[in-house]
């Protein structure tokens, strides 16, 4: 059954990497992805700023890290 819930966890070895990014690093990936999402489907997919977006998720992750958390999105 298909109720709809999207739920989308990231690996802890991923959290890692982000939680440990340098500014640098964050800004090279960010560019590498609207590139990539450029290619794949024009630029309807990268209406936000997708650095300030990847620069969130990175702070969260060093919250995961700190407190030995996780990291994961659910949707409706």
């Amino acid at each position: 059954m298909n109720d709809g819930v999207e739920v989308f966890a990231l690996p802890k070895r991923l959290i890692r990497a982000l939680a440990k990014a340098s500014s640098a690093e964050l800004e090279e990936l960010a560019g590498r992805w609207t590139t990539r999402l450029r290619s794949d489907d024009g630029d309807g997919m990268i209406d936000d700023n997708l650095l300030t977006v990847l620069q969130g998720v990175a702070r969260l992750a060093v919250s995961a890290v700190s407190t030995g958390g996780g990291l994961y999105s659910w949707s409706f």
